[in-house]
């Protein structure tokens, strides 16, 4: 009877003991599940290229240096501002733990059709493989759900990569500038005109306003529109408008950068910042793509819609009138 009682007695401390652990580990799951964590403890500079499928499509970018490309159409640039968003959302951003049954993937939007997001190294060696699932709690908000490539995790990432990607043809994340935002141009100070001897402008230039006692004492400045015939000051609200439409001017698609042909007989516009940086812009032929444009620091060629084309020789009334609001330039972007 003494030894039944003493096996009942360790039993029950066996037991005690038992639910005291099993207890702890819960609380220790629980812990963990709730713990923030990053997806990944690789840094974004060791990423040097980016895979993004999505509706039966795949884009590919490449990084060389600090600037971004998508070699597939014409090698165009690529916004670094939305590349940065990307990858800071996927490596810098914590996420926490949801789930790992498979029952819960279509609750959060992952399945075989979700985006899937490819980081890699500069040998194609991949860093982060994740699906994208919904947003949380919905399309437009600013975080999400995600499960890495492989993996039967599902976690709350605390961020939306696919804000990221915009839907624009032909591809996500594109700078369709015709100055992309890469070349880190300041803005501009002088625009000479040449090729075209019937157009009256030579040049318009930014030029430091002389100062006269009494009157403020901050540097002030004017357009001054030169020709064969002299020099005229230009409304200032005429001339920025204009030098901010070719600082925005966007193209309507990307060719050939050996596609010279169109350039035989061109005008030029050249494009000197504050810094003394020149970029050269030829304007060339124009067919039912649009007028082309080339531009001779990157070598890229683009065509632009005819509104456009239109604008960037400046009629004179353009530059010393008053003009209509929305001004030409407003309505051409």
């Amino acid at each position: 009877m003494i030894r039944l009682l003493c096996a009942l007695g360790a039993l029950l401390i066996l037991l005690v003991l038992g639910e005291r652990a099993l207890r702890e580990h819960q609380r220790t799951v629980r812990l963990t599940a709730g713990a923030l964590r990053l997806l990944t403890p690789e840094l974004a500079s060791a990423v040097d290229q980016i895979e993004v499928h999505a509706a039966g499509r795949r884009w590919h970018y490449v990084r060389r240096g600090n600037t971004w490309y998508f070699p597939a159409y014409h090698r165009a640039f690529v916004l670094n501002r939305r590349v940065e968003h990307l990858l800071q959302s996927l490596l810098a951003t914590p996420a926490t733990f949801v789930s790992t049954e498979p029952g819960d993937l279509a609750r959060y939007g992952l399945g075989p059709g979700s985006v899937r997001i490819h980081l890699l190294d500069p040998q194609g060696r991949p860093l982060l493989e994740v699906r994208q699932g919904r947003g949380a709690p919905g399309a437009r908000a600013g975080e999400s759900y995600v499960q890495r490539v492989g993996a039967d995790s599902i976690f709350h990432l605390h961020a939306h990569p696919v804000h990221a990607l915009d839907t624009a043809p032909p591809a996500p994340m594109l700078d369709r500038r015709v100055l992309p935002q890469a070349l880190q141009r300041k803005g501009l100070r002088q625009i000479a005109f040449a090729g075209d001897p019937s157009y009256p402008v030579q040049s318009l230039s930014r030029q430091l306003k002389a100062m006269t006692a009494p009157g403020p004492m901050m540097p002030t400045y004017e357009w001054i529109a030169s020709s064969a015939t002299g020099a005229e000051t230009c409304p200032s609200a005429n001339a920025e408008a204009y030098a901010d439409f070719l600082k925005r001017l966007t193209w309507s698609a990307l060719h050939d950068p050996g596609r010279t042909d169109a350039f035989a007989q061109a005008r030029y516009l050249y494009l000197e910042d504050e810094e003394g940086a020149i970029d050269t812009l030829a304007i060339g032929a124009a067919d039912e793509r649009g007028r082309y444009l080339r531009l001779h620091t990157t070598g890229h060629i683009f065509s632009i819609t005819p509104e456009r084309a239109a604008l960037l020789f400046p009629t004179r009334s353009a530059l010393l009138d008053t003009l209509p609001q929305p001004s030409p330039y407003h309505q051409a972007r």
